[in-house]
């Protein structure tokens, strides 16, 4: 069972350096730097074409933060009265 993880590692391994290969070849990397977009024009498609869609994605995201605080805490007795100071 070890040498079939070992062999599943080195086969995810080669496969990401492949891809990543595959990846740096690609053609659009041979277009020039000219037509890359700035900051600016990030911060304005952000703020300005996309506005609507940002503030959705930050209430479900926000949204995803509650719910995940709220089912880590632990509301056992023991913990409880740890918490308040109880030794009893």
């Amino acid at each position: 069972m070890k040498v079939l993880g070992t062999v599943a590692r080195f086969g995810v391994f080669a496969f990401v350096l492949i891809l990543l290969r595959e990846v740096m070849e690609h053609p659009m990397w041979d277009v020039p730097a000219a037509g890359a977009p700035t900051t600016l024009d990030f911060s304005v498609s952000i703020l300005d074409d996309w506005a609507l869609v940002t503030v959705v994605l930050g209430i479900l995201l926000s949204m995803a933060m509650i719910g995940a605080s709220y089912l880590v805490r632990d509301e056992r007795l023991v913990n409880l009265l740890y918490d308040m100071g109880d030794d009893e």
